[in-house]
């Protein structure tokens, strides 16, 4: 029955399918957005890299691996902090830190890193940002939730 309808109708009625599975599977988010008037936005390129959100990804990452979870703690949403204090226990601090100089091993420059980020899409108080990375393919996907102090980093949940 698809093939009857012109590629935009049918991009259409897909765009129609993935907004009502969305709303289903997110509920709270879809009665949020639209309480907001259901803003919804995708930056790409230069707009993506100089975002409030690549903004936050930067420093986000910065902090995590010169100062650690107290350094990086302000940019986080309350999801976020009970993310971190969860992984923290399963872990150990010896963990974290093991995680940390490996990671500071492969760090990216900043402005290396702003490069890398491909899209952010923005709905309402939410947001994600995809970012490439050094393995093909595979993309680094960061969540921001914006609160009254400001966009925070919240857990991936998509």
């Amino acid at each position: 029955m698809m093939s009857c309808l012109s590629a935009g109708r049918r991009a259409a009625s897909l765009l129609v399918v993935a907004m009502a599975l969305d709303a289903v599977l997110f509920p709270a988010q879809a009665q949020a957005g639209a309480a907001r008037g259901g803003s919804r936005q995708t930056l790409t390129g230069t707009a993506a890299q100089k975002s409030p959100q690549a903004d936050l990804f930067v420093a986000y990452e910065e902090a995590m691996l010169d100062g650690g979870i107290e350094a990086a703690d302000k940019y986080m949403s309350q999801a976020q902090r009970t993310e971190v204090k969860e992984l923290l226990e399963v872990f150990g601090a010896d963990g974290f830190k093991q995680m940390q100089a490996e990671k500071r091993k492969t760090r990216i420059a900043p402005a290396e890193l702003r490069k890398r980020i491909q899209k952010v899409e923005i709905s309402g108080d939410s947001a994600y940002l995809e970012a490439r990375t050094d393995r093909q393919g595979v993309l680094d996907v960061a969540a921001f939730i914006k609160t009254a102090d400001g966009w925070k980093v919240t857990p991936v949940r998509r």
